[in-house]
């Protein structure tokens, strides 16, 4: 998993286990509720975004807190705490 941005494809979560895609090459199907991203830097530190009431991304107030379950070039498995 490298720097970029991950998009949530809640269609495909497992319980708690939450699914992330490439957001720049996946091809998500539409979805009237948005899709809140991770956003990795080179360095490795994340942080969060969340669709505005514009549809615009906006910052997560909090800082994403979760574990990394499985990571690949085209998916991101997480557990947020």
């Amino acid at each position: 998993m490298g720097a970029g941005t991950w998009a949530h494809s809640f269609e495909e979560d497992e319980g708690d286990i939450q699914v992330y895609r490439p957001r720049a090459t996946y091809p998500f199907p539409p979805s009237r509720r948005g899709r809140e991203t991770l956003d990795f830097d080179p360095a490795g530190r994340a942080s969060a975004g969340m669709p505005g009431p514009d549809d615009r991304m906006m910052p997560r107030a909090t800082a994403p807190n979760f574990e990394v379950v499985e990571a690949g070039p085209d998916i991101l498995k997480v557990r947020m705490h």
